[in-house]
């Protein structure tokens, strides 16, 4: 292993103005860090920790964005609409890195494609504004990059709209829970964005995979509204291995790594037992009984795409970490799914984690500490500070001041 690409996201909401407090801006930081693991280890192979090389072994490129909370609307469309035109409008403007000219919509389309091959158009389950989902055959709705018109109210479609996020778009509240799916799912398509990038501009693209380590931030998995998504990953993941498995290497190196959580604080709970450099499979019925859950159920089935496992450091520490599986196994269901054969990565991701260990928080290794500290809003960044940050995302002026207008004038 030679690099370690780590995606981490933040997001809050705030008010517009103090004058209004209902009238809500939410705001979303996404980071993607690379770390130089053969200079991050040189760096700290004499006495001292050379700070020098430390910095010049990661470089990060991130991004932010704005989108309209409840009481925040474009003239003449609802609040569900217009978060559905600014989402769309983010995901067709924002580049995953400055020096790419993919965007995430791009990401989106590959997602529903395949590595090198992206979608031309995505078919959507129902149209957001008349509800249908009954449709003739050969008249579905589908949306391209510039969107689409529903077959049955004519009304405008958006490629934001297969993410679903307006299904939990609250008109008067918080729209918190919309605005952490959609940063989740950003997290996903930056680190696709990455491993696409490498798959169709280097000229020999196993090098880079069998010495890349990606990582993301939480389970490699979505929920709620965006759960479908994850088989799309699942697939185009496997679409990746299968071509790294005609090359002859095990790849893509993806693992999930979580920092707080339920099984987090079980891992802490039995780490002494499990031996020091050891790696513990949690079964569906183990994680049934942790979790509370009935016998048979069949947990993570919609939401996952790899498999959760525990694994102790040789410094004694447990990670809670999600690898994918090889191709033609389900990560919680199906043949395989509970044999460690099934995770040829398994073992190189534990060894590259324990590699890079630090004792910043507790369970923490170093290329998610970094992609955090470009990720999240710095420390003591008041009420103030984030409103004027998200008023200038949606275009409103500094401490703008919302006047309100009686309808009836």
């Amino acid at each position: 292993m030679t690099f370690a690409i780590t995606v981490d996201g933040s997001d809050t909401e705030v008010e517009a103005t103090r004058e209004h407090p209902t009238v809500k801006v939410g705001y979303i930081r996404v980071a993607g860090s690379f770390v130089d693991l053969e200079r991050l280890m040189k760096a700290g192979a004499g006495p001292y920790i050379h700070p020098g090389e430390v910095r010049h072994a990661h470089s990060e490129s991130a991004f932010d964005a704005a989108l309209p909370g409840s009481g925040l609307v474009r003239k003449g469309v609802s609040g569900v609409d217009t978060w559905r035109q600014e989402l769309d409008h983010f995901l067709a403007n924002t580049r995953f890195d400055q020096d790419s000219p993919l965007t995430l919509a791009d990401a989106l389309l590959t997602m529903h494609g395949a590595p090198g091959k992206p979608a031309a158009q995505l078919t959507l389950r129902a149209c957001p504004t008349c509800r249908a989902k009954d449709f003739d055959a050969g008249a579905l709705p589908v949306v391209g990059r510039d969107g689409g018109n529903c077959p049955s109210c004519k009304s405008p479609l958006y490629l934001a709209d297969v993410l679903r996020t307006h299904e939990e778009y609250v008109p008067e509240g918080s729209n918190q829970t919309a605005l952490t799916r959609v940063m989740l799912v950003v997290e996903r398509l930056m680190t696709l964005s990455y491993m696409e990038h490498f798959y169709t501009t280097v000229d020999t693209p196993e090098d880079v995979f069998r010495r890349t380590l990606f990582i993301t931030d939480g389970p490699l998995g979505l929920f709620g509204v965006v759960a479908p998504l994850k088989r799309r990953l699942y697939e185009y993941h496997q679409s990746l291995y299968e071509w790294a498995d005609s090359k002859g290497i095990a790849a893509p190196l993806l693992v999930g790594v979580e920092k707080t959580g339920r099984f987090v604080e079980h891992a802490d709970l039995i780490a002494d037992l499990i031996p020091e450099g050891a790696v513990m499979m949690l079964s569906t019925d183990y994680i049934n009984r942790v979790t509370g859950r009935p016998a048979g159920n069949q947990y993570g089935t919609d939401e996952f795409y790899g498999r959760r496992f525990i694994y102790r450091t040789t410094s004694g520490d447990p990670l809670v970490i999600t690898v994918p599986p090889k191709p033609g196994v389900l990560p919680y269901e199906g043949s395989g799914s509970e044999d460690f054969e099934s995770y040829p990565t398994l073992r190189t991701v534990c060894e590259v984690l324990d590699s890079v260990r630090t004792r910043l928080y507790p369970n923490a290794v170093i290329p998610v500490a970094l992609a955090h500290s470009a990720a999240s809003l710095p420390l003591g960044v008041g009420q103030s500070v984030l409103r004027a940050m998200a008023q200038q995302g949606v275009g409103l002026p500094a401490n703008t001041q919302i006047r309100y207008r009686s309808p009836y004038r």
